[in-house]
């Protein structure tokens, strides 16, 4: 029904534009201070213009208004009385299939963590879309995304980060393209491993295109970061390497360089390493841990020398070896880090029974299962390994060789410790995924 169908009076009317027009007042106030982070100063306003709304013959203001206090109320955190006010609107016009009605039923719905009602809304907000709306779809892909990781359904997830990269990347938006291309790769990887490696790979080379077009020099460094360790995971080591390289170039002349361009020594020279390459990781290695030492990072610093002390054994150099691997050893005492500790009593082990110190190799061994023990680590594989180790050390009437696996993740998360068992040893250096 509409005003013009009810007969009304002069003065009437006048109150009714009057109404209108202070209707329009609050709502736009009510809108900036949205704007503005002025949750409780737009619930006010809005809250006003919606009791004003309910004056009007006609439904259409009181509906508009009503899913401006909506709105305001998920915007201050109030989800459920956000969603209350969208069902009204909903029952007031059934027919209507407004995205953005959907698009903030289903943000009601996430903020309430009811992910499955969520997704339902942002599936019907995408089929509301068209292809010139293009960061609209890819903003609702997003978190159509996220809910799908919160349901742990990965592989849709990994689906919706994908078509959002590719709906961004429509709409001039590269930064945003390439970050929801990064989750999706990080999300079929990690997932049930049904999406094919060829994807993943594919997935992985169009945010490098994107990462192309981004002027931000931090943003980009970190999605190349990124993007390398991915690579390194699919033992595509070379990708990883050039990824790191050109990570590296992104952190000259930042303020905060020193930290991010640590880790991206660490991890081109981890790739050496994993391409058997070791006279070429040492320098990188060594200007690692040179500069987390001068940080304080004794974490850092001992993770550098482990791999540095892994690199000159496999070219034979036991002695420095020993030494660095003892380095190593100590900064992570420091630090507490048992698993380093244990890790480094390994590689002493190893290194000592090549140098004939069967007696010194006994000795870390055990001292690697105390510390195993200690750790509590989840996998009873490093603790076999060990011991197969010292059963070869006691038992032995040959040599030993040097194949002191050190189990270092790809990344600190540990969601993909599963394919690193299957990197080679020369593999097995601790990537570093953050700056």
């Amino acid at each position: 029904m509409t005003s013009s169908a009810v007969p009304v009076s002069a003065k009437q009317g006048e109150e009714e534009v009057t109404t209108r027009a202070e209707i329009e007042r609050l709502t736009r106030a009510g809108k900036e201070a949205m704007k503005d982070d002025r949750q409780d100063q737009a619930l006010f306003l809005f809250k006003k213009a919606f009791l004003l709304s309910c004056k009007l013959l006609e439904g259409r203001a009181k509906r508009m208004c009503l899913f401006n206090l909506g709105a305001a109320y998920v915007a201050a955190g109030n989800a459920k009385k956000g969603l209350k006010c969208f069902v009204k609107c909903k029952l007031m016009d059934p027919e209507d299939r407004n995205a953005d009605m959907h698009f903030n039923i289903a943000i009601a719905y996430d903020h309430m963590e009811e992910y499955a009602k969520a997704a339902r809304f942002y599936q019907k907000v995408v089929s509301c879309y068209s292809p010139g709306q293009g960061v609209c779809l890819g903003d609702t892909l997003l978190k159509l995304g996220y809910c799908s990781v919160s349901l742990g359904d990965t592989d849709s997830a990994a689906s919706s980060f994908r078509q959002a990269g590719r709906a961004y990347q429509g709409a001039g938006r590269m930064e945003d393209a390439a970050v929801a291309l990064r989750e999706s790769a990080n999300h079929a990887m990690h997932g049930g491993g049904s999406v094919p490696r060829a994807q993943v790979l594919d997935t992985l080379r169009e945010c490098l295109q994107m990462c192309e077009s981004i002027a931000d020099p931090s943003l980009r460094g970190k999605l190349l970061n990124d993007v390398g360790l991915h690579y390194a995971e699919l033992l595509s080591f070379c990708q990883a390497a050039e990824c790191f390289q050109e990570a590296l170039g992104c952190s000259l002349g930042q303020s905060s360089s020193a930290r991010k361009r640590a880790v991206l020594l660490q991890n081109i020279g981890a790739m050496h390493n994993a391409l058997a390459q070791y006279p070429e990781s040492l320098q990188y290695h060594a200007e690692a841990a040179d500069m987390y030492r001068a940080r304080g990072e004794r974490k850092g610093q001992g993770e550098c020398l482990s791999n540095l002390a892994y690199a000159v054994s496999q070219m034979k150099n036991y002695q420095s070896a020993v030494l660095l691997y003892r380095g190593a050893l100590q900064a992570f005492s420091d630090v507490g880090d048992l698993q380093g500790q244990w890790q480094m009593c390994e590689g002493l082990g190893a290194t000592h029974f090549c140098l004939g110190n069967t007696e010194q190799a006994i000795s870390y061994y055990k001292q690697a299962l105390t510390l195993f023990g200690k750790s509590k680590d989840a996998s009873s594989t490093p603790r076999e390994r060990i011991l197969s180790k010292l059963k070869d050390v006691t038992g032995s009437k040959g040599t030993l060789q040097p194949s002191h696996s050190l189990d270092r993740n790809l990344s600190p998360s540990n969601k993909y410790a599963s394919r690193c068992a299957s990197i080679p040893c020369s593999a097995i250096d601790m990537l570093v995924s953050h700056f």
